[in-house]
């Protein structure tokens, strides 16, 4: 079932969005009662990215630190819904930042200093981001989606000179 649900989503992403694998996508404004997840957060704007390492190899979320004025939480997955690790605020990064390189089954080389290694045993991840607002004001939920848009996804054989996260 974990499975099923992570690729429902992923279908759902591509069928319904022009979101990509490898991309961020987010919701551009808090959640309410037309949005059909289980359990929304309705103080915060949500970004997802699914991560399909089988052709680029590992992949590097680059989360930005927070502050007085923009935070997050999130969490890295499996396609079997596994943890690999927490980020943000309540994350091992604890709101400082850093570079999450998600790392496939079969890799074999070794992965520069500076990231948070976390290997996996699928090819497919994703993760869900919360990003934090101070209020529902039109000034929060901006600064909120600006903050959200500095995450970065990029190949880590691209890491040198990352392109831009659509």
């Amino acid at each position: 079932m974990p499975a099923v649900n992570t690729d429902l989503m992923r279908q759902e992403m591509l069928t319904k969005t022009p979101g990509k694998v490898n991309q961020v996508i987010y919701w551009g404004r808090p959640l309410d009662d037309r949005n059909q997840t289980l359990t929304p957060n309705p103080d915060v704007i949500y970004f997802m990215t699914f991560f399909d390492t089988r052709d680029v190899g590992p992949i590097v979320l680059d989360i930005p630190p927070g502050d007085a004025n923009a935070s997050l939480t999130g969490n890295i997955m499996t396609l079997w819904q596994v943890a690999l690790e927490d980020v943000g605020l309540l994350g091992v990064d604890k709101g400082a930042g850093g570079k999450f390189v998600i790392v496939p089954p079969d890799y074999k080389g070794t992965i520069p200093t500076g990231y948070t290694v976390l290997p996996s045993d699928t090819y497919g991840a994703y993760a869900l981001l919360r990003s934090n607002m101070k209020s529902h004001g039109d000034a929060d939920v901006a600064a909120s989606i600006a903050y959200g848009k500095r995450v970065k996804v990029y190949p880590l054989s691209a890491a040198a000179n990352p392109p831009e996260t659509m």
